[in-house]
């Protein structure tokens, strides 16, 4: 189970991406490749905690067990 951190969305933005998310393809191995030679732990915790990831704005959003969103890379 993941504990809530600050990388936690509010409630609007949870709202939001779950909507995106439905009309979105799951691009969880996407970060998962991405961050493994940078941030190998990282890439680890995505692939072994998260259940679906997305592509929104700039960042990378990926679910939890709780159906709870938390933004994990953002690209500015």
């Amino acid at each position: 189970m993941i504990q809530q951190s600050n990388n936690a969305v509010p409630a609007d933005l949870q709202e939001t991406l779950n909507q995106i998310s439905e009309r979105s393809t799951d691009r969880k191995d996407e970060i998962v490749d991405l961050l493994s030679d940078e941030q190998p732990r990282k890439s680890r915790l995505i692939e072994s905690s998260y259940d679906r990831c997305i592509w929104w704005e700039g960042c990378y959003y990926c679910q939890d067990e709780n159906k709870q969103w938390q933004r994990v890379k953002c690209f500015m």
